[in-house]
């Protein structure tokens, strides 16, 4: 027997035929289940259940796995079922790392528990579709799929993973061979036509503050979904004005805030305390927002030690002669196609107290600098380069203490050039490492 094989880090359209012998078991099983439509007295789709029906999870339930939610999460996953048995569209503003995901996921568990087994449509960003997809595979049982990709892999998902069709291959109407859908926000407006024939029991929308402007065509592609229960996640909800948050208030209840004006003109800039106290007491059935410091006992208090780093020599030359716009000093040892930009004499400074290296030319005059100042030696580019930048010097002191304690380190620049300058001193350090950036795909991203 033969089986058609999804591999976990390839589209759909790179799946291939592989023998019975040679497929996980479990994988096989997990086929199985799913593999023909529930009875036809499960088709009937189940009411939302009353507000009087909701109860109170006072302990957290155990997950797959063995995993339980936090005390602030258990009271996060409570406030989203109350807010569904009461008809209630509404926003998880959770500070970042306190577990929106989680609480997500578990949520639509209840759902499903409760006997509605979806369907249940999450809408992300791309780089964090692989997440969502692995945590429901680590908290739940519930069977999630991820709608994305080229044409031919989303047909082969809509032909294999969407619908069972009966003996005659028609599909079945009304009824799903998946309980949850995660995709991307570009996908809801290419695919519009076809998700919005699906009558979706909750929908969760992740990064939520991608809605705050009102005409995008992002939102008017969510508005044409068929959707009983809307969820925006955001750490942060309010960003720069008070229309951006209208933005979001007008997509969960387009009924209640329909007008614009009438919003700015009661709550303006938010300049008066009173003002702050009005919009508080409207969000506050709406909107559940919990900082670390608040709710995670257990971590430490962040502590920021700011080390001031003095410019080498080299950056000292650089920096004067970018302010004094000292061409001739640039342009030494190098064709004038390669001189630095200094339209813009802030960035390039910028560009010096990180390191020198990132000034157009600069690298190849600092190396041959620094050869003819030194013996001829295979470290002559690697002390040439840590020589060059204050900052490079002192982290050339401190990760070898690091590394010796046992400690992982994180590095972030603004900058690709320097994660690049960054990755070539690891490499001959021969420091093992990371790399993640905009240019790392996401199933690289995942296995990092």
């Amino acid at each position: 027997r033969h089986y058609l094989v999804k591999w976990r880090a390839l589209t759909y359209e790179e799946s291939t035929w592989e023998l019975e012998d040679d497929v996980d078991q479990d994988k096989i099983e997990l086929f199985l289940r799913f593999k023909d439509p529930p009875p036809k007295d499960k088709w009937k789709t189940k009411k939302r259940p009353r507000p009087a029906e909701w109860n109170q999870l006072d302990d957290s339930p155990v997950y797959k796995g063995g995993n339980t939610l936090r005390e602030y999460q258990l009271e996060g996953v409570n406030w989203l079922t109350f807010c569904w048995y009461n008809s209630q569209n509404c926003i998880l503003a959770d500070e970042m790392g306190l577990g929106k995901t989680i609480q997500s996921i578990t949520f639509l568990n209840e759902i499903d528990k409760y006997g509605i087994p979806g369907p249940f449509l999450v809408i992300a960003p791309l780089s964090t579709i692989g997440n969502w997809q692995s945590e429901f595979e680590t908290w739940t049982d519930l069977k999630a799929i991820t709608y994305h990709g080229s044409s031919p892999s989303r047909n082969m998902i809509l032909e294999y993973e969407m619908y069972w069709k009966n003996e005659e291959g028609e599909r079945i109407q009304d009824v799903y061979k998946f309980q949850v859908m995660i995709t991307t926000f570009e996908i809801i407006l290419t695919d519009c036509m076809e998700l919005k024939a699906i009558p979706w029991r909750c929908v969760i929308i992740d990064e939520a503050h991608r809605l705050k402007n009102r005409n995008c065509k992002l939102l008017e592609g969510l508005r044409m979904l068929n959707t009983e229960h809307r969820v925006l996640l955001t750490g942060t909800p309010l960003q720069n004005n008070v229309e951006e948050l209208f933005s979001l208030l007008n997509f969960l209840e387009p009924n209640r805030f329909a007008s614009t004006e009438a919003f700015l003109e009661e709550f303006g800039n938010l300049k008066t305390e009173s003002q702050v106290a009005k919009l508080k007491a409207l969000l506050k059935p709406m909107m559940l927002r919990r900082l670390k410091e608040d709710v995670e006992k257990s971590l430490a208090p962040k502590e920021e030690t700011v080390v001031e780093v003095e410019l080498t020599n080299i950056q000292k030359k650089y920096y004067r002669a970018i302010l004094e716009r000292n061409f001739t000093f640039l342009t030494k040892g190098n064709c004038y196609s390669n001189i630095p930009n200094l339209m813009n004499t802030m960035m390039e400074l910028r560009k010096c107290c990180i390191h020198p290296f990132l000034i157009n030319g600069a690298e190849e005059q600092i190396i041959n600098d620094y050869k003819t100042q030194h013996e001829e030696s295979l470290e002559g580019h690697l002390n040439a380069m840590i020589q060059a930048s204050g900052k490079l010097v002192l982290m050339d002191k401190l990760l070898p203490r690091l590394r010796t304690d046992g400690h992982r380190v994180l590095v972030f620049s603004q900058m690709v050039r320097c994660l690049d300058i960054l990755e070539d001193y690891l490499v001959q350090k021969r420091y093992p490492y990371e790399r993640l950036d905009g240019r790392v795909r996401g199933n690289l991203r995942q296995a990092a």
